[in-house]
């Protein structure tokens, strides 16, 4: 759910991909052993570590939820019971929570010199904190940039009489991979027509939306999820038939991008033979292994299952400066 939010880093989001913990299971247990080896078992650390950080998310909790309804509060007879109910949460679990971290972290540093499980948590905690904030802020500074390159591709202009034109199976065609309406889509597209000038007679725009755990709240979730997807896709068939191509878009509706793109892809290689796949991915000046970690791999993940099915694949970079 962070990653969703940007606050972890966005393959973390495929940890609960079947709407349920599946791979996180595997972190989080390794992350407690890891835990349960760094403090050998010390029953008092590890109780104190619980206490602190259930309050805290208690307190978060109520926090969010006081923020959440205070701007309802005269829409509704029973919502200012509901804010007094959560002020008085608030106010408790903060106060539990303070004097928890005073008597398990200031006291005994203050009065006996030690340092015992309460600052460990501290630490641990306000490390965790720091780096969720470091890696909101790189995603931000990405979308900043990659806002330049949909302000610069937005006016792209065109010429005489949209070619609406059915897309005809039997001639080349380039099959783009693309999330929503955007610089980073628009860019992919372009550079698939200079890929083979005048080769590609057909566009063919591919999409998938996700269902996961972060979305999904019913029936009328997916329904929207699926009238976005289409939306954007619409929007890049428009812009195609304005440049003068026949164009289609297909969507698949799932758990698992890679998964439901590669079923997509298949399906697309038997209604167009000469059909070649193109995926853009951001590429920076200087490649470290933060922004390898923070990127997700989707297009290389599906260039692989594409090549082992024998389907050509290319991923085309997009500079981001």
């Amino acid at each position: 759910n962070m990653a969703h939010d940007s606050w972890m880093p966005h393959w973390f989001a495929n940890l609960s991909e079947r709407l349920a913990t599946h791979n996180g299971i595997l972190l989080m247990g390794i992350s407690a052993l890891a835990a349960l080896l760094f403090t050998r078992g010390d029953v008092t650390t590890l109780v104190i570590m619980y206490s602190i950080n259930v309050f805290l998310t208690f307190s978060l909790s109520m926090i969010g939820m006081l923020r959440h309804g205070w701007p309802l509060r005269n829409e509704a007879p029973e919502a200012r019971k509901r804010l007094a109910l959560f002020s008085l949460g608030s106010a408790m679990c903060l106060c539990i929570l303070g004097i928890t971290i005073y008597e398990k972290c200031v006291r005994p540093v203050v009065e006996d010199g030690e340092f015992g499980g309460g600052l460990v948590t501290l630490v641990a905690t306000g490390a965790l904190i720091l780096i969720c904030f470091v890696i909101n802020w790189h995603y931000r500074n990405i979308v900043t940039r990659i806002k330049r390159l949909d302000e610069t591709l937005s006016g792209i202009p065109s010429y005489g009489t949209p070619n609406t034109a059915v897309p005809d199976p039997s001639q080349p065609t380039a099959a783009i991979l693309v999330g929503g309406y955007g610089g980073l889509g628009v860019h992919t597209m372009l550079n698939a027509i200079r890929f083979a000038p005048g080769h590609f007679k057909n566009l063919i725009f591919l999409s998938a939306g996700v269902v996961d755990s972060g979305n999904f709240k019913g029936a009328d979730a997916v329904e929207d999820l699926r009238k976005h997807c289409e939306s954007s896709l619409d929007r890049y068939v428009d812009l195609a038939n304005r440049l003068g191509m026949p164009a289609k878009a297909y969507l698949s509706i799932g758990t698992d991008a890679v998964e439901e793109l590669e079923h997509l892809c298949l399906e697309i290689q038997k209604q167009f033979p000469k059909a070649i796949f193109f995926a853009g991915k951001l590429v920076f000046q200087k490649d470290t292994f933060f922004d390898r970690l923070l990127h997700n791999q989707t297009a290389q993940s599906l260039q692989r299952r594409l090549q082992w099915s024998g389907l050509p694949m290319v991923i085309l970079p997009t500079r981001v400066r």
